[in-house]
């Protein structure tokens, strides 16, 4: 049976389905260079190994590698270096993965941020949420400062320090509020805080721990409207609250003042 040796770039490229530019690419950085070249016409030509071998850098440039990597890890005709090069790639590419994968979940809970309001009408009414164990970056109001603007510069700074430079943070801000101005209908913030997306390794004193539970809820514009205590002081004249937090939910991306905070109290069980 006849074997045909040589393929002109045209027969490589359809049999390979890629253009015949890729194959004078590949041969103009050296990484496959045509078997030989007809004295006659001029035309160069293709052996049949050489089919295999252009497909197998194809099959490299899937994972990303540099084409100038893949000419020099096949030149070496290396078995045990070639796995070394291939470790290599797989050890970046898991830890791409992680943070695409990070950045994935962040934009998933971003997204269920602003659902989250959605899912109830803004009609004053409570509602119950139940809430994991969660984790802020809390900064303390000096008493008598005003509940928008300087602990809100003091926080920023302390979560953009070189303290918190590898530290991953929700897009979400709040406030905890002290429980007894809050049944009278004012809102007395003890902190403002920025939540994180869980709890790192470092120890700090500003970082603290939401307790798991379920949650009294209620939805205000705490900064820019009176809060309506009358289902609080009715729901809780018979329990113990526990802490009491305001979670920020963007309606408004030009004035913070006027967003909508869902305000949550911490259901302890009776007494």
């Amino acid at each position: 049976m006849w074997n045909k040796e040589r393929y002109t770039i045209g027969e490589v490229a359809a049999l390979l389905n890629i253009s015949p530019q890729t194959l004078r690419f590949y041969d103009k950085q050296g990484v496959v260079v045509p078997h030989c070249t007809d004295q006659k016409t001029g035309y160069r030509y293709y052996h049949y190994d050489q089919i295999s071998y252009i497909d197998r850098v194809k099959y490299l440039q899937r994972f990303g590698f540099r084409l100038e990597d893949i000419r020099d890890a096949l030149a070496s005709n290396d078995v045990a270096q070639f796995k070394t090069f291939l470790l290599r790639r797989r050890e970046t590419l898991r830890k791409e993965a992680e943070t695409l994968n990070a950045l994935l979940e962040d934009l998933e809970w971003y997204l269920a941020y602003y659902e989250h309001l959605d899912l109830r009408d803004f009609d004053d009414l409570p509602y119950k949420v139940q809430e994991p164990e969660r984790c802020i970056l809390a900064e303390p109001l000096e008493p008598g400062e005003y509940i928008y603007g300087t602990a809100g510069e003091r926080l920023t700074r302390l979560q953009h320090s070189r303290t918190f430079s590898h530290t991953a943070f929700l897009r979400q801000h709040g406030y905890l509020l002290d429980y007894p101005a809050l049944l009278r209908g004012e809102v007395v913030p003890t902190h403002y805080f920025v939540y994180l997306r869980q709890k790192p390794a470092l120890e700090h004193p500003k970082i603290r721990t939401l307790p798991a539970g379920d949650y009294f809820c209620m939805q205000s514009r705490i900064l820019a409207e009176p809060f309506d205590s009358t289902y609080v002081r009715r729901y809780f004249q018979n329990r113990s609250p526990g802490v009491v937090v305001a979670s920020e939910y963007e309606d408004n991306f030009t004035s913070f003042q006027d967003c909508i905070y869902e305000v949550q109290i911490l259901r302890l069980p009776l007494r």
